[in-house]
C-alpha cells in the first residue's frame, strides 16, 4: 500500500513576478537550512524553462524550515542559469553547481547548452566566487541537476549528462582530485543502441563507500534506473531498472542507514513522492511508497530534494504551481514529515 503521511506544507519562495523552480536543499547546521533554486521573470506569453533572465538564488531558514527568507543571488550573467544544486564540503566550503543556457533572441525557441559550472562560498553562502567550468571533452552538451559529492579522500564528483554526437545521451561523473583545478569524466550509463537516454543523474555516498547513482531515463519509459561504483567513481556497474516510476530523482542517506529517494510524479495524480531502501538501493519498498503531494494539476512540478532534520523528520523541497494550468505561478515549497 502507498503510505499517506501527516505532513506540514511550507512556502519557501513565492512571487507573482517570478517563475521559481528546480530547488536543491542542504542542512548547514541543526536548524540552518539553505535552498538554491532557479528564478526567472514571468512573461506574458506563459511559463518557460528556457530564459536568459534566469539566475541561481539562495533562500535560508534559521528555524528548521518553518520560515524562509530570500537571501540573494548565487550567480547571474547574460546566460540563462538552470538546475542549481548545493553541497557542503568537509572544510565548510559551499559548492553550487548548475548549467548555463545560451538563449537566442527568439527565446524560448532557440538555445544551446554552454556547459556545467561550479561556484564556491567560504562564508556560509553570503558571497560567491571562483567560477569553474567542467570541460566538455567530446560531449556537445554537458548539463547537471544534482549536487556535488565529496569522498573521504577529498575527491569531488559532479553528476552530469551529455550528448555524444550522433550517439544519444548518457550520464557521467565529472571527477576532480584537486578541488576543481582539473577534471576527467567517467561514463555511468550510456545506451549505444540509442533506445534510452540516461539523464539527470543523482549521487549518494553510502556508508560502505559505495557510490550509488539514480538516473532518469527518456524515450521509452519513465522508471528510474540505477548504477553504482566501488572505486571512487572511475567505473560503474551496468545500469538496471528499479520499480520506481517518477523523475528526476534525489538520494539521501538517513542517519539510521536507510536510503530515501524522492522524485516528481508527473502523471495523474501529479505530485511528489518518495521511497525507502533498507539495503543500499538493492531493493526499494515501493509497496509503502510515500505520497508527499498528490494535488498537482499538471506535470510542471517536482525536482525534489531532501534533508533530515533533528528528531528524524524529513524536509523535502520541490517546486509546485498554482491552479491555472498555463499561467499559474510556479513557486518553491517544502514538506516536513516522518518516515
Amino acid at each position: 500500500m502507498r503510505e499517506e503521511i501527516n505532513l506540514e506544507e511550507i512556502i519557501i519562495q513565492k512571487d507573482n513576478n517570478f517563475y521559481c523552480a528546480f530547488p536543491d536543499i542542504i542542512k548547514l547546521s541543526n536548524r540552518n537550512l539553505a535552498v538554491v533554486y532557479r528564478e526567472a521573470e514571468r512573461r506574458q506569453e506563459g511559463t518557460c524553462h528556457l530564459d536568459s533572465s534566469s539566475r541561481a538564488v539562495l533562500a535560508r531558514s534559521l528555524d528548521g524550515g518553518l520560515s524562509w527568507k530570500r537571501e540573494g543571488i548565487v550567480y547571474n550573467d547574460e546566460d540563462g542559469i538552470q538546475d542549481p544544486s548545493i553541497a557542503k564540503l568537509r572544510d565548510g566550503t559551499l559548492i553550487a553547481n548548475f548549467f548555463k543556457w545560451q538563449v537566442m533572441k527568439e527565446e524560448p525557441f532557440r538555445h544551446q547548452v554552454k556547459g556545467t559550472f561550479l561556484i564556491s562560498s567560504k562564508d556560509n553562502g553570503k558571497s560567491w566566487d571562483n567560477l569553474i567550468q567542467i570541460p566538455n571533452e567530446e560531449y556537445s552538451l554537458l548539463a547537471t541537476s544534482d549536487a556535488t559529492v565529496e569522498l573521504p579522500t577529498g575527491r569531488l564528483l559532479v553528476p552530469v549528462y551529455g550528448n555524444l554526437p550522433g550517439e544519444g545521451s548518457g550520464s557521467l561523473a565529472a571527477i576532480s582530485d584537486d578541488k576543481g583545478i582539473s577534471w576527467h569524466l567517467s561514463t555511468m550509463a550510456f545506451d549505444p543502441l540509442q533506445n534510452m537516454d540516461f539523464v539527470e543523474p543523482a549521487l549518494a555516498l553510502l556508508p560502505d563507500g559505495t557510490i550509488l547513482c539514480m538516473l532518469r531515463v527518456e524515450k521509452i519509459e519513465q522508471y528510474l534506473w540505477q548504477t553504482y561504483s566501488t572505486d571512487g567513481g572511475e567505473t560503474w556497474s551496468a545500469p538496471r531498472r528499479t520499480p520506481i516510476w517518477g523523475f528526476p530523482p534525489h538520494l539521501l542517506v538517513l542517519e539510521d542507514g536507510r536510503l530515501l529517494c524522492s522524485y516528481g510524479y508527473r502523471r495523474p495524480p501529479y505530485g511528489i513522492r518518495a521511497c525507502l531502501s533498507e539495503d543500499g538501493g538493492k531493493t526499494w519498498d515501493l509497496q509503502n511508497e510515500i505520497i508527499i503531494r498528490n494535488n498537482g494539476i499538471h506535470r510542471d512540478l517536482g525536482y525534489p530534494s531532501s534533508v533530515e532534520l533533528q528528531g528524524g523528520k524529513i524536509f523535502t523541497a520541490y517546486y509546485f504551481h498554482d491552479l491555472d494550468h498555463e499561467n499559474g505561478v510556479r513557486y518553491i515549497a517544502g514538506s516536513i514529515y516522518e518516515v
